[in-house]
């Protein structure tokens, strides 16, 4: 067939196709295609965590102060550890008690600061029996003034006994009373046992993962109870190490004779002053004055200085040493460390830290009720006397423990404050 048709006098030429150009161009249209829409679709899922700095921004509402610093907001998770036995639920329900009752003066140092006139709680409790559940919450009506009244249970606090569940069963649990309560504040006595092993990485991360994922979702706080390692501040397993890491606050509880101390192991707000507390036989907690100590912590810190370093060394090396003999964090050994300097046991100079000139008699003490006690010297006072050659009597003196109560009786009469 000829190229060209003749048409009366004139000839036009037939169009000619390229087939191989057009397969490539529709390749490239379908490329195009196919690129453009992984594009949205992976835009459209991290959009939604993009900080816009343009937007408003609302800051989180904190729940729970103690002396004026943050310890609990909405939409994030703390932990409270310590040893074992050192009153750490005690400790827990008063925190409690003070989201409970709105305007309360105080519950040891706790303090509800949220705009909430109320705050709801959701306690769930892995460890003990329903026995010892009523307890707690005997404790907590008691503190709150509830139980001094004619109602008979407290709406805003929901408490559940799950020893008897596995894991994953507690978990459903936690879920489902997140949905239909819809709490402030959740406390969970026990996390190590939402999960099988506490020691396995990947579950302890998926459960902290969890539980901050609620507590956005439902922008409510969420307290985790857990122990320690036996004989260190360390919360125990990769649960705890995550839960360190990721915790607006941990706090650490661990017992001298019969007081619980309580101290900021982690904050991301402004850290809290230590306290102490003790519970009387009514089996409420109150607070009380630091004890005292022959051989306190802050005394290691001199020994350790003066017997590795010579008695000067780098903060930063001082730090290590501190960590490696007495099995405690990082953050605990720059504590103490900072305890010592502003006890006059060592001094800093830049980053070197120095033995101080100090006298080893304890400080005279001028608060009323307090026992003066005077540690015998086997040294001379130019260096501090280590712990294990201060000799072989250890003396321990504590202020008296006073009780102290709300001056909002009158307005508030069925509330009070231990």
């Amino acid at each position: 067939m000829n190229a060209t048709t003749e048409v009366g006098a004139s000839a036009i030429s037939a169009p000619k196709f390229n087939l191989d150009a057009l397969e490539r161009d529709m390749e490239s249209l379908g490329t195009l295609s196919a690129d453009s829409l992984e594009f949205e679709l992976r835009k459209e899922r991290i959009d939604p965590y993009r900080i816009d700095i343009t937007k408003p921004f609302i800051e989180a509402e904190p729940m729970i102060a103690i002396d004026g610093s943050c310890l609990c907001s909405a939409g994030n998770i703390s932990a409270i550890v310590g040893e074992a036995k050192s009153k750490k639920t005690f400790l827990t329900t008063a925190i409690v008690a003070s989201a409970i009752a709105y305007r309360f003066k105080s519950t040891l140092a706790f303090k509800n600061v949220s705009n909430n006139i109320t705050l709801n709680v959701l306690w769930l409790d892995t460890e003990q029996s329903e026995g010892h559940v009523r307890k707690v919450i005997d404790r907590i009506n008691t503190i709150t003034g509830i139980k001094s009244t004619n109602i008979a249970e407290d709406t805003r606090l929901n408490v559940y006994a799950l020893r008897e569940l596995d894991p994953k069963q507690r978990r459903d649990v936690l879920r489902d009373a997140l949905y239909t309560l819809r709490p402030n504040l959740v406390v969970i006595d026990g996390v190590a046992d939402m999960q099988h092993d506490t020691n396995d990485l990947r579950e302890s991360e998926a459960l902290v993962g969890e539980l901050m994922a609620l507590s956005t979702g439902y922008n409510c706080h969420i307290i985790c109870i857990l122990h320690t390692n036996p004989g260190t501040d360390k919360a125990r397993g990769h649960v705890g190490s995550a839960l360190q890491r990721k915790a607006e606050s941990v706090l650490y509880v661990h017992k001298v004779d019969d007081i619980s101390i309580v101290e900021p192991q982690f904050c991301r707000n402004e850290p809290f002053t230590r306290f102490a507390f003790k519970v009387n036989e009514e089996g409420l907690p109150y607070q009380c004055d630091l004890p005292i100590q022959s051989g306190d912590a802050v005394r290691s810190v001199a020994d350790a200085l003066s017997t590795y370093f010579g008695g000067c060394v780098e903060r930063r090396v001082l730090t290590n040493k501190i960590v490696e003999l007495y099995g405690v964090s990082s953050d605990t050994a720059r504590m103490r460390i900072g305890r010592a300097i502003k006890a006059g046991y060592i001094t800093q100079d830049a980053n070197i830290v120095r033995i101080a000139s100090v006298s080893m008699t304890e400080p005279k003490v001028e608060e009323p009720g307090v026992e003066e006690i005077t540690i015998p010297e086997t040294t001379p006072e130019s260096v501090p006397v280590p712990p294990a050659t201060a000799g072989t009597q250890t003396t321990i003196y504590y202020a008296d423990c006073l009780r102290n109560f709300t001056d909002m009786e009158d307005e508030l009469p069925y509330l009070h404050t231990i």
